[in-house]
């Protein structure tokens, strides 16, 4: 059996989910999370369900973990327990990686992976020349790297970033098990047009951005005798600016945050497509399991999910001018036909994005030899 250690600097309650369809008779997995942004969505879901996986925690912040000696003494401890071990490959945490390397001149055995983007970025996602160093360091001195998408992988290859033997890649994804245990899919409503936003209540989301969307939108759905809604799940920071909104339209619904997806589906179910402007990731593989288009607005800032959204087919990454963006969102929710093929191009990229699928991929990398 293959013993592996998984840290995790952010843990929630997404990818609590689909690591632990990773576990089986031929893998055990130990994550060691840390604290996150400190936000708590989903922290106590997290806490009272039983995983596959053993889950320690470090009341470290993400930012400080690569440089916590709680980690290390951890790490010192446990280290020799496991096969792989998973160190986050980002720029915070090059002593984190300097300390594995350590560690590995003592127990051989032990080989060192990442899951990962291709290239490490500074802020407004640029890519400097020195991180461009940095990721060669980092890469050249793990066992495996393994990238979010297929595109990624070989633009990594491509521009020498890494040695092709030890680059594989995993499409993220989400627990669709989940999904599929509680959702068949099927079509929106035709009478009832809404609008779903999911996702951690945070600037980055631009909120407000969806509120000024969503005045247009119902103000042009108005004005052709028809009603358009809005649904809102997550929780965070910015929950303040929902609530204010909400005491003034009653078309807009606030769930808060849910994490069961048996409560998420009697929503999405009902809603015409997923609406985030602000940063994207895995809020597109939530929409996509569902059958349902994500639209979002161009920036250099979206997570590499976004590869999985093809522009015109089972979404939209609108670049035009608002007035032009608005009209493209009502053009979909206006035509079934549009919406139809649009919502079953989203059903066909979710199924290829199956947390099996991503199982398989990422047992490959790790047992390939």
């Amino acid at each position: 059996m293959i013993k592996v250690l998984w840290m995790a600097p952010t843990f929630n309650h997404y990818k609590a989910r689909f690591l632990s369809r990773l576990s089986s008779e031929e893998l055990s997995l130990t994550v060691l999370a840390g604290s996150g942004r400190g936000i708590k969505d989903g922290d106590k879901e997290i806490e009272s369900e039983k995983w596959s996986f053993l889950l320690e925690r470090v009341n470290i912040p993400k930012e400080k973990f690569g440089n916590s000696s709680i980690v290390r003494m951890k790490l010192k401890k446990e280290f020799k327990n496991f096969n792989w071990v998973l160190l986050p490959a980002e720029k915070k945490n090059l002593p984190l990686l300097l300390y594995c390397l350590i560690l590995k001149r003592r127990y051989k055995h032990v080989k060192l992976f990442s899951y990962n983007h291709p290239v490490f970025k500074s802020k407004g996602g640029k890519v400097t020349l020195l991180d461009k160093i940095l990721t060669k360091f980092f890469f050249n001195r793990l066992d495996r790297v393994i990238f979010y998408t297929e595109e990624s992988c070989k633009w990594a290859i491509e521009n020498k970033f890494i040695n092709p033997k030890k680059a594989f890649w995993a499409n993220n994804t989400i627990d669709t098990q989940e999904i599929t245990r509680v959702y068949n899919f099927q079509l929106p409503n035709e009478n009832e047009p809404r609008i779903l936003f999911i996702g951690r209540l945070i600037p980055s989301k631009k909120l407000d951005v969806l509120f000024e969307y969503y005045s247009h939108l119902s103000a042009l759905f108005k004005s052709k005798g028809k009603c358009l809604k809005l649904d809102i799940i997550g929780d965070g920071p910015e929950a303040k600016l929902v609530q204010e909104k909400i005491e003034k339209d009653e078309k807009i619904r606030w769930h808060g945050a849910l994490v069961n997806e048996d409560k998420i589906s009697e929503i999405i179910k009902n809603c015409s497509l997923v609406f985030v402007p602000g940063h994207s990731g895995l809020s597109i593989n939530h929409a996509f399991a569902y059958g349902r288009p994500y639209i979002t607005l161009e920036s250099i800032d979206h997570a590499p999910e976004i590869s999985y959204l093809q522009h015109g087919k089972n979404g939209w990454i609108l670049s035009e001018d608002q007035n032009q963006n608005v009209r493209t969102i009502a053009d979909l929710l206006l035509d079934r036909e549009k919406l139809q093929s649009f919502c079953r191009n989203a059903e066909r990229t979710g199924n290829f994005l199956s947390v099996e699928n991503w199982r398989s991929q990422f047992s490959r990398a790790l047992m390939h030899a």
